[in-house]
């Protein structure tokens, strides 16, 4: 993987971040310091526990759905308009 050993340094410091903040020794729960692959990614537990802490706010899908259509309808407008040209001068045009 390119920049694997960015990527786990930045799971390591993550790690040790969260543990911090929840009052527990980094050194403590990890004494090799987090250099392994296994050490560095989270548990399916772990992902599991974070998914149920961003849970959707009731406001958060109409702005997700407005934030959707201002991206992408501007990016396939012009593609859909140069289908429809090409039908009309292909089927209408003389």
């Amino acid at each position: 993987m390119f920049l694997r050993k960015k990527i786990l340094r930045a799971f390591r410091l993550t790690r040790e971040r969260r543990l911090r903040a929840e009052g527990r020794d980094p050194e403590r729960e990890n004494p090799g310091g987090g250099t392994g692959e296994a050490d560095a990614l989270p548990t399916p537990e772990e992902l599991l526990e974070a998914e149920n802490r961003l849970r959707l706010e009731k406001e958060d899908l109409p702005a997700l759905i407005t934030a959707a259509l201002i991206t992408i309808v501007p990016a396939c407008l012009p593609a859909m308009l140069g289908i429809c040209l090409a039908a009309y001068l292909f089927f209408f045009a003389r």
